[in-house]
């Protein structure tokens, strides 16, 4: 259940594969990287956190934007804006990666402590 989403409401351990390996990783670990941190910086936005999320899933702009139901130059543009705001470029295969990675340990992690 550490590994669903809005999309993916229950996730089987065994189609995992090599994401199980992020549940034994400790929260300081998640808490102290600079990509899961960044996750913090759209978190407040509900949409931004969606198209991430979906467009990650979809692998990419067009089929995200089917399933956002959205033109996939609004699904371009919005990650564009949210790869700036991560420090990311979204669209690269490499960028496509390493945001699903962050956005999947940014969940594991959980709400950080107030101060």
């Amino acid at each position: 259940m550490r590994f669903a989403a809005p999309h993916r409401p229950a996730v089987l351990h065994q189609e995992l594969g090599a994401l199980a390996l992020f549940a034994d990783v400790s929260r300081d670990a998640l808490r102290d990287n600079a990509d899961v941190s960044s996750i913090d910086r759209i978190a407040d936005s509900p949409a931004d956190i969606e198209t991430l999320d979906v467009y990650c899933s979809a692998g990419s702009v067009r089929h995200a934007a089917t399933r956002l139901h959205l033109h996939h130059s609004s699904v371009a543009r919005r990650l564009e804006n949210i790869g700036k705001r991560l420090g990311m470029e979204l669209t690269t295969p490499s960028g496509l990666v390493r945001g699903q990675l962050a956005l999947t340990a940014w969940r594991l992690r959980g709400p950080l402590p107030l101060p």
